[in-house]
């Protein structure tokens, strides 16, 4: 991504927790990132994929924090632990917080609308493609299906996440996440050896993921829904 290009992205993410997605423009965008308005689609074909990318290049942070969690320990490799990282740094930040709380009033369109989700497909693959490791080296239970432990863990995350008030602080909140999420899909008590044999394959399979958005970030070319 070039510097003008995170210039960009910079003045569009601060515009939109000011005033809400539906009162930025893309004149008002590039007038704080000092460029002309044209200048504007020359990296981002059209304003929904602008705001897209806006989400996207948040949700790399995550991903980042996510894979040096698993580096310092391989606990974090759990999906549950996963769970209760990712609602701790998504609090941290306050435009993942409106896109997982599905925040109306920040994200406008952006908060409910699925196809102005370029990534939605990809952490699909990628939750599949996880909880189907996990489960081969017994760190999820095998009573339910694949499909159906995605199901549930992506409802009970839908559920915290929307939920409010939390339990005090972000940690309780978190910790009861884990909790929730842990009893329904794991076993009682993971193996650490399975755990420090997963963590490296874990943190390929994020680190691909990031990649992929990297490089769609770079893409002024507009997915399906955002033109």
């Amino acid at each position: 991504m070039t510097d003008r290009a995170a210039r960009i992205l910079d003045a569009a993410a601060d515009l939109v927790l000011r005033w809400g997605y539906k009162r930025v423009t893309i004149e008002e965008v590039a007038k704080r990132a000092g460029i002309g308005k044209g200048t504007v689609y020359l990296h981002f074909r059209s304003r929904t994929w602008l705001f897209a990318c806006v989400l996207m290049r948040e949700s790399l942070h995550l991903v980042d924090d996510l894979v040096a969690a698993v580096e310092r320990d391989a606990t974090a490799a759990l999906i549950s632990e996963q769970v209760r990282l990712t609602y701790l740094e998504v609090q941290r930040r306050p435009l993942l917080r409106a896109m997982f709380a599905r925040d109306h009033e920040v994200l406008g369109k952006l908060a409910r609308d699925a196809d102005a989700d370029p990534v939605r497909d990809w952490r699909g693959e990628l939750a599949a493609d996880l909880f189907r490791l996990l489960r081969e080296h017994g760190l999820m239970r095998i009573d339910l299906d694949v499909t159906r432990q995605m199901h549930v863990v992506g409802a009970v995350q839908t559920g915290f996440y929307l939920h409010h008030p939390g339990l005090g602080s972000a940690e309780d909140t978190a910790a009861a996440l884990r909790h929730t999420v842990h009893a329904a899909v794991e076993p009682a008590d993971p193996d650490r050896d399975a755990l420090a044999s997963v963590a490296p394959a874990v943190c390929a399979r994020y680190r691909d993921f990031r990649a992929a958005v990297a490089a769609a970030l770079t893409d002024p070319t507009p997915r399906k829904g955002t033109r």
